[in-house]
């Protein structure tokens, strides 16, 4: 992600020798940790349950940070934020559609190169690898409650409401992405509702796999600068 960030953070800075920026910006990055080498038997037997905890671990620490970072950004609270936005790169960008499902805090969502639902994820990556994440070495426990949880699964009601209403998302993706392919991504954004004062985009690259572009972090900062710091 270090990349990203510091070629964002480059982008919003020219555009503020042009225009005056309405709001500072600050970016925190979280690093997935790394997995314990659990033998063959149980990589294939607990691998998504395994991965999939650790997309709900993140989105965790999304929510935790934005309950203690005012107080060190702000201590004499003369200042404040007014604006929570969350970003993911591949698997992270997973873990970005959670926070955005399950904290009602954040307003902008940049995935890229990844999808909001687990499962297309698993079987991508079946279908590519042979790692069979979506056979019968998934369990039922970890099959329902990724079908509970998921964004693309939750089902909506007056205690979990649309929580993409008046929301802005910018996915990225590459056309040519065997991993994770977009078409589960373009499926959602169809699907999901963004109020009257929200906006969804799905930007496809082509001659793009599974990789971050230059452009797609220009798409980003131009997306950044436009909802949040002009």
């Amino acid at each position: 992600m270090v990349p990203i960030v510091n070629g964002t953070f480059e982008l919003a800075k020219s555009k503020t020798n042009f225009i005056e920026a309405k709001r500072n910006l600050v970016i925190v990055t979280f690093d997935l940790e790394d997995d314990a080498d659990l033998g063959i038997t149980a990589e294939l037997e607990y691998e998504s349950a395994h991965l999939y905890k650790k997309q709900e671990r993140v989105a965790l620490a999304v929510s935790e940070l934005m309950d203690s970072l005012p107080a060190v950004l702000c201590p004499n609270n003369d200042r404040f934020i007014d604006t929570w936005m969350v970003a993911g790169l591949s698997l992270g960008a997973h873990a970005a559609w959670l926070s955005m499902d399950r904290d009602p805090r954040l307003s902008v969502c940049i995935p890229i190169i990844g999808s909001p639902d687990f499962l297309e994820i698993a079987t991508a990556r079946n279908d590519l690898t042979g790692l069979p994440l979506v056979s019968s070495y998934m369990t039922s426990a970890t099959r329902n409650h990724i079908l509970k949880n998921d964004p693309v699964l939750c089902r909506r009601s007056s205690l979990r409401p649309d929580p993409f209403v008046n929301k802005h998302i910018l996915a990225l993706a590459g056309a040519q992405d065997r991993m994770v392919p977009f078409v589960g991504t373009r499926q959602f954004l169809d699907r999901i509702n963004v109020g009257p004062f929200g906006t969804k985009r799905l930007i496809i690259q082509q001659g793009v796999g599974h990789q971050c572009t230059r452009e797609m972090v220009v798409e980003m900062a131009e997306f950044v600068w436009s909802v949040a710091l002009r």
